[in-house]
């Protein structure tokens, strides 16, 4: 239960920082603002993420899927770590940090519920 809980908690600050992202217009960094118009960018960045989240949705409750998840949410607190005062990442705040630092957090909690960390 608890160990369910936490995962459900990490896919719920994973899609909180991506809302967020979308605030803070993150699609400017995958999609060079040369490229699309800003409305193009966002159009796409946020509708590649309905069926992102349908497979987490599908998937939430397998064990692979699960690890894959926690280290992700490891790894990626890193890159934005390594991103710090790129240009086009704007996470700098601390409502930002707390989705993208408190998912990994939970992540790496989970693995030690789970007896892989």
């Amino acid at each position: 239960m608890m160990a369910d809980l936490l995962f459900l908690a990490g896919i719920g600050f994973l899609f909180a920082h991506e809302l967020d992202a979308i605030q803070q217009k993150e699609w400017r960094f995958f999609f060079r603002p040369s490229l699309f118009a800003d409305e193009i960018g966002y159009m796409l960045f946020t509708a590649l993420h309905g069926p992102l989240f349908v497979l987490f949705f599908w998937l939430w409750d397998d064990a692979t899927f699960q690890f894959v998840l926690d280290v992700f949410l490891i790894g990626h607190a890193g890159v934005h770590g390594l991103l710090r005062g790129h240009p086009l990442i704007n996470f700098d705040g601390w409502f930002s940090r707390l989705w993208i630092y408190g998912g990994a957090v939970i992540g790496a909690v989970h693995l030690v519920v789970i007896g892989l960390g």
